[in-house]
Order: C-alpha cells, then sequence, then structure tokens
C-alpha cells in the first residue's frame, strides 16, 4: 500500500491547479496521473497522494515531474517513449521521482540520459525524429534555472513564472504550495482577489505591508495563470 506523504510537507495540487502551473491541458495532466482509459495507456506518474476530498490530488513532487513530461512532449517524445524514460530513469537512479531531483543536471547527467535512452532504443521504443541529447539539451535549458534544490537533491522551491513574477514560488512547505510571495509568504490568490474589491494596487500594498511592485507581480502573476491552461 502506498504510503500518503504529510501534506503540510508534500504540498497538495489538484488537476485545475497544475494546468495552469505547468501551462497544459487538463486532460494531459489526468493522463498523465491516472492514464487514459480511451488508449488502454497507464499513468507515467506514480501518485504519492491519490484522492482528497473527493479529487483527483498529487505532490510538489509529482507537480515537478509534470514540467518534466511537459517538456518531453514538446520535443516530440511519444507518450510511451515517456514512460519508458521515466521508468528507466528510477531505475538507474534508484529514486522513485528523479525528476523532481537535480540528478540530470548534474555533471554526469548526460551521461544518465545517454544510458537511459540507448537502452530505450535497444528495445525498439525510442522515437528516432528526435536524438537523445537533443532532448535532454531542452529540458536543461527550458528547466534548470527556475527550481531551487536542497541539500539532498531534491526540489525545494519553483518559480513557475519568473520572467513575469520573480518574487513568486511554489513551495510544498507554505499554504499547501500554493503560489505565494517569496518573503512576505502571501498567496497570490489573496492579493488578486483583494485588488479585484478594492481596486487599488497601493491601498492592498498597505493592507498587506508589502511593496507595490510586489502587488503587481502577484496579479500578473495570477492572470498569467488563468490564460495558461
Amino acid at each position: 500500500m502506498m504510503e500518503v506523504p504529510d501534506l503540510l510537507e508534500s504540498g497538495i495540487f489538484t488537476v485545475d491547479e497544475a494546468a495552469q502551473l505547468v501551462g497544459v491541458s487538463k486532460r494531459r495532466i489526468r493522463g498523465w496521473i491516472s492514464g487514459y482509459k480511451d488508449r488502454s495507456a497507464g499513468a507515467i506518474i506514480e501518485n504519492e497522494i491519490g484522492w482528497s476530498d473527493g479529487r483527483l490530488a498529487f505532490s510538489f513532487r509529482n507537480l515537478m515531474e509534470m514540467r518534466f513530461i511537459a517538456c518531453f512532449e514538446k520535443a516530440g517524445v511519444t507518450f510511451n517513449n515517456i514512460r519508458a524514460v521515466m521508468d528507466e530513469v528510477r531505475i538507474i537512479t534508484r529514486r522513485p521521482h528523479p525528476f523532481s531531483t537535480n540528478i540530470v543536471f548534474k555533471t554526469d547527467g548526460k551521461k544518465i540520459v545517454g544510458e537511459v535512452f540507448s537502452k530505450i532504443a535497444g528495445r525498439g521504443l525510442y522515437d528516432l525524429r528526435t536524438k537523445n541529447m537533443e532532448i535532454f539539451d531542452v529540458v536543461y535549458m527550458t528547466l534548470k534555472d527556475d527550481v531551487v534544490y536542497d541539500f539532498n537533491g531534491d526540489a525545494r522551491s519553483w518559480f513557475p513564472r519568473r520572467k513575469v513574477a520573480p518574487n513568486v514560488i511554489v513551495h510544498p512547505k507554505f499554504a499547501f504550495g500554493e503560489p505565494i510571495l517569496k518573503r512576505s509568504f502571501i498567496p497570490t490568490r489573496t492579493i488578486y482577489d483583494t485588488v479585484a474589491v478594492e481596486k487599488n494596487n497601493s491601498l492592498v500594498a498597505d493592507m498587506f505591508d508589502i511593496p507595490p511592485p510586489h502587488v503587481r507581480e502577484a496579479v500578473a502573476f495570477e492572470r498569467e495563470l488563468r490564460k495558461a491552461a
């Protein structure tokens, strides 16, 4: 039986929230976490949480894995091949959620990835339209700078829209993983909703005792989320 993590430590995310944060459709999120019944395809991700309050839910580690899957899909890798990659990396690294760690970004990362794709190619599963190192470079350049890792190499926090909102983070130990301002720890949704009522950024900044630019960031971030998925 799968051990359910402490939600105060792991964060908890719904399909809707993940779709917005990762920037993909809700159907894709459900497919990755639960599989596609119409294709008889099983899940890619090992869900750490499952169902919570009648809704499909998953952890921050699962969310980090979704970022990788989204990048692999954009690089042209098929669903079955992505699953093969995930399974192979779990075996090689002996980590249940290796794509939520900094393993592939270490010095020997390309060696690990090359070994993974070589094994998959040997089984005839690898999509030869995209070469393995090209895929690694796409993933590396897209994802390497937005995640902070702890001393164990596990993802600790994520800047989901750094260009738009450099002070907004997702941290599983704060607000159950809801996006927050990194210094004040105020959820961006709270700021966005308050601005919608007050119609005055400066007033809201005073109410929460935060700099006005942080209010603007929170609002811009929430607007980006609403058009992301």
